[in-house]
This record gives structure tokens, C-alpha cells and sequence, in this order.
């Protein structure tokens, strides 16, 4: 009888490590396929918080509920609500434009009698700039915890996020722009891991507040 089991258990053990081995592949890929999904729902560029928002929630279905399909949820996800992040995406994009322009112009300025005065003005514009990547990052992750809220229950969760845990806020802040600007190194990266690998960053950073790890909608009265 023994030597008849050895051979269910060897075929177990056998179909573990090709599971492990799926779920291996299947990591990688989700969060390229997830970034490029968010990258062409982002290319009207005022719709660049919406997907990162429909991102979100689509990696934190992966995450907590084991929905591996983060492709076609971001797709379906921008579908339920970019109504209620159009607008505040629409503002993001804007400031995004604007201080994108003024160091363009500063930039341009170093090499001129004005340089001292482009520094200053890049030192005041500096804050404004943390405050519009941190929102980027947070509000996506409120949309993900808070399925059902509106927008602004987003922005204020998003606000509490930041302000009520600094250390991991400056850890996503850095890590993501420094992400960011190595794929600009390598633009090839930036249509599948710009959007995913910060999302993904920020989700596993503030959600794991309070020793929970993946909190979820049902979270919304911490």
C-alpha cells in the first residue's frame, strides 16, 4: 500500500511546482500587461488619473481576491469610474502641463544671467510637484479601498494616506520617481511599467497600515 501512494504523492509535489511555477509567470506578466492597459486608456492624457485609478483597483482584485485578469479589469475598471475621476484627473493633468512648462523655461534659463533666479523658482515650484505625484499615487490607492465612495471620499482618504503615515509616503515618493526616471532611460519600459510598478508600490506601502495587509473596500471605516 505504501508503494502504491508514493506514486499520488511524487504527482502532487509535481503539480505544486508547476502552480508555483504559473503563478511565477503569471506576476511578471500581469504587471506588464496592467501597465500597458492603463498606458493606451492614459494617452488622451487627462485620463491619465482615471487609469491609474482603474490600474488600482484592478491589481488590488489580484492581490487580495486572486483575480489575475488585470488586463481586462483595468479596462473594465476605467469603465466604472472614470466619471467620477475625470474631472479631478482633468485638474492633475493640468498642473502636471503647467509645471512641466515652467521647467522647460527654467531649464533654458540656467545658462543666462538669470540662472540664480530660475533656482529659486524651481525650489518654490518643488513642493507644488511633490504634492501633484503624491496625490497620483494616493488617490488610486482610496479607489481601490473604498470601491463604492465618490470621488471626493477618495481625495480626502487619499489626503489622510499621506499625511498620517510620512515615512511610507516619502518611501513610495522616492521609489516611484526614481522608477520613473530610470525607464526614461530606457523608453522602451515606460508604456508597461510607468503606471504598474508605482501603482503596484503604492498599493503594497499604504495598505498594509496597521499590520493588515491588502485592506479592501470593506476598510472605508478606519
Amino acid at each position: 500500500m505504501t508503494a502504491g501512494q508514493t506514486p499520488r504523492r511524487a504527482g502532487r509535489g509535481a503539480e505544486g511546482w508547476e502552480a508555483k511555477t504559473l503563478r511565477a509567470l503569471a506576476y511578471p506578466a500581469n504587471i506588464v500587461l496592467g501597465g500597458l492597459a492603463a498606458t493606451l486608456l492614459a494617452i488622451p492624457v487627462v485620463t491619465a488619473l482615471p487609469a491609474a485609478v482603474a490600474l488600482a483597483r484592478a491589481l488590488h482584485a489580484w492581490r487580495v481576491d486572486g483575480d489575475d485578469a488585470v488586463f481586462t479589469n483595468t479596462f473594465r475598471e476605467f469603465g466604472a469610474t472614470w466619471r467620477r475621476t475625470l474631472p479631478t484627473g482633468a485638474v492633475t493633468a493640468g498642473a502636471g502641463a503647467l509645471l512641466l512648462v515652467d521647467a522647460l523655461f527654467l531649464v533654458s534659463r540656467l545658462g543666462t544671467p538669470d540662472a540664480g533666479f530660475a533656482v529659486l523658482a524651481a525650489a518654490a515650484a518643488l513642493p507644488v510637484a511633490v504634492v501633484l505625484v503624491l496625490a497620483f499615487l494616493a488617490i488610486p490607492v482610496a479607489a481601490a479601498r473604498h470601491r463604492d465612495a465618490d470621488a471626493a471620499t477618495w481625495r480626502r482618504e487619499a489626503a489622510r494616506l499621506v499625511v498620517l503615515q510620512p515615512v511610507r509616503s516619502a518611501v513610495v515618493l522616492v521609489l516611484s520617481t526614481g522608477l520613473v526616471a530610470t525607464c526614461m532611460l530606457l523608453p522602451t519600459m515606460l508604456p508597461f511599467l510607468a503606471f504598474s510598478v508605482p501603482g503596484y508600490l503604492a498599493l503594497a506601502t499604504w495598505q498594509t497600515e496597521g499590520g493588515a495587509s491588502g485592506g479592501g473596500p470593506q476598510d472605508a471605516t478606519e
